[in-house]
């Protein structure tokens, strides 16, 4: 609200949605006109490619079998609304500005429940669509037109958390690849929910190519985490390791000594600058660039700090002078 931006918080006890079974419409024109052609491989595959990463989260154990039978499940879906390979079918016929009516998770549920084989994936998903996270099986009801949009999935726990993290992710890479002649950035906090051990390859690797490839579309991409454990515990940290590898500026806080040997190594820090950091206080950091360390101090103004402060006796302070006003 103080910067004029706009909130978005996706959780089962919230009313704002975003459809994840939604082929959004991405304004091509400033790259067709850049690149001199459009590119005609198919959306529907790409969407449905990006959806096998998001029932993966929902089910981690999904076999083989039940991952073959998921995407004949998706293509029918799809099919049943008119949509197929054909990027032309996408287009509405009564208005050709926009595109058709996408189906829900619901139509995909109702299908998994046809069959035995499939079964045990619908009665997974049924807690986004008749339990208590149905909020999941709506329309898309949120726009991203503000300069400034926060989509916070704080309120989600458990595999929700996850699955959450990538719907949020998935509508903001589409954005961020409309048009390469317009500045943005993504920013996503806690990223090891998504290239930890709670995760899996699929959507790691999803993150992954964010950080590799943001730059031809004229955006950045900067993550924050907490947990440097979890953060490199995928896959031997293939995936934290390749973040950092992308990133050209990292910023480390206070750690804790076993942290601070890992970073010390993936950095390739002086043992003077780990001692630093195992002994710095709140607002000071190490900015690390084109191989150059810097100790720096954070500060911020005064309006910034009351929007922020988690401080309870800044707070406490605010609260009685807002009651005196």
């Amino acid at each position: 609200r103080n910067v004029g931006g706009e909130f978005i918080s996706i959780s089962p006890a919230s009313r704002q949605c975003i459809n994840i079974m939604e082929i959004r419409r991405v304004d091509q024109t400033a790259n067709a006109i850049i690149d001199g052609v459009i590119n005609e491989n198919s959306i529907l595959a790409r969407k449905i490619q990006q959806l096998h990463i998001f029932f993966s989260l929902l089910i981690p154990d999904m076999t083989h079998e039940e991952k073959q039978l998921l995407d004949e499940t998706l293509i029918h879906t799809y099919a049943k609304k008119g949509i197929t390979h054909e990027n032309d079918s996408l287009i509405d016929p009564v208005d050709p500005t926009r595109y058709r009516e996408m189906p829900l998770l619901g139509d995909v549920y109702d299908l998994l429940m046809k069959s035995d084989e499939t079964r045990r994936l619908g009665n997974i998903l049924n807690r986004l669509v008749h339990g208590s996270a149905k909020t999941f099986n709506q329309h898309t009801n949120v726009n991203l037109d503000s300069p400034y949009t926060v989509l916070d999935i704080s309120e989600l726990t458990g595999d929700l958390l996850t699955v959450g993290m990538f719907v949020a992710l998935d509508y903001v890479w589409d954005k961020a690849k409309e048009d390469r002649t317009k500045e943005k950035a993504i920013f996503i906090d806690e990223i090891w929910q998504l290239v930890g051990t709670g995760s899996n390859s699929l959507a790691a690797e999803f993150c992954l190519e964010i950080f590799k490839i943001i730059r031809g579309y004229g955006g950045a991409a900067i993550a924050a985490t907490q947990d440097l454990n979890d953060f490199f515990a995928l896959e031997g940290g293939k995936y934290g390791k390749g973040i950092i590898n992308n990133a050209k500026t990292k910023i480390i806080l206070n750690l804790e000594d076993d942290e601070a040997v890992r970073v010390q190594d993936t950095l390739k820090l002086t043992d003077a600058e780990i001692t630093n950091i195992t002994r710095f206080e709140r607002g000071n950091g190490l900015i690390s660039t084109n191989s150059n360390h810097i100790t720096v101090e954070f500060k911020a103004s005064q309006l910034e700090k009351q929007l922020i402060t988690t401080d309870r006796y800044e707070l406490s302070q605010m609260l009685e002078e807002k009651r005196q006003q």
